[in-house]
């Protein structure tokens, strides 16, 4: 049976940034990236490639992936996206772009885009604007929960260590992550990115799209 997304909204980005259930919650996230390996998976991937001039990433967060990359790989200029400042230990080689990720422009060839459980929260019409927007990029790696009853099963494994606000948001997230080759459709690239995809750890599933 086909299980549509469901996008609804997540108690942590209701929350003020210095509520004690929200820090808690976040110390919950680096968590549950250390279970699914995302980030790691991004920085293997990217570094294996060459003719990189720019990394962007999408919703950065703490700007813990883009800080790691930036230290993988000091030639690249590596751009940090995300609605929130300027996070205040971030390494000062990372440029801080603080805003709607739709609203930037600057990509071109040699921009690898990536992004770690941030694509999810999109709507398939964002998605869509977001593929007319990185079209003409050197590609993607992106790291999202894959939607199905492993993927909610797996997460509840995390319950007992994770407070009120992680819990449910783990849940929703979830809900609105993708099945395979569901990302490359939403995002239309017109056929001009050859993809790839695998299942990660803690139900995952591992995005790899390049220019062809």
């Amino acid at each position: 049976m086909h299980v549509r997304r469901s996008l609804r909204p997540e108690i942590l980005d209701e929350l003020d940034a210095t509520d004690a259930r929200a820090l808690r919650s976040r110390r919950d996230l680096r968590l549950v990236n250390h279970f699914m390996r995302g980030e790691a998976w991004i920085a293997r991937q990217i570094t294996r490639m060459d003719g990189i001039e720019r990394v962007v990433e999408l919703g950065a967060g703490e700007g813990h992936l883009a800080a790691e990359l930036k230290r993988r790989m000091p030639q690249a200029e590596v751009v940090a996206l995300d609605l929130a400042p300027r996070p205040q230990h971030l390494d000062e080689r990372v440029i801080w772009w603080q805003g709607n990720v739709l609203d930037y422009e600057c990509y071109d060839s040699g921009t690898m885009v990536v992004a770690n459980l941030f694509l999810h929260h999109l709507t398939e019409s964002e998605l869509g604007r977001l593929g007319a927007i990185i079209r003409g990029s050197y590609g993607l790696l992106a790291a999202e929960p894959h939607r199905g009853q492993v993927g909610m099963v797996l997460g509840r494994c995390l319950f007992p260590f994770v407070n009120d606000v992680t819990r449910h948001d783990m849940l929703v997230s979830i809900r609105a992550g993708f099945r395979p080759r569901e990302l490359a459709g939403f995002l239309d690239t017109n056929g001009e990115w050859q993809w790839s995809e695998q299942r990660g750890w803690f139900g995952g599933i591992r995005t790899k799209a390049l220019a062809a």
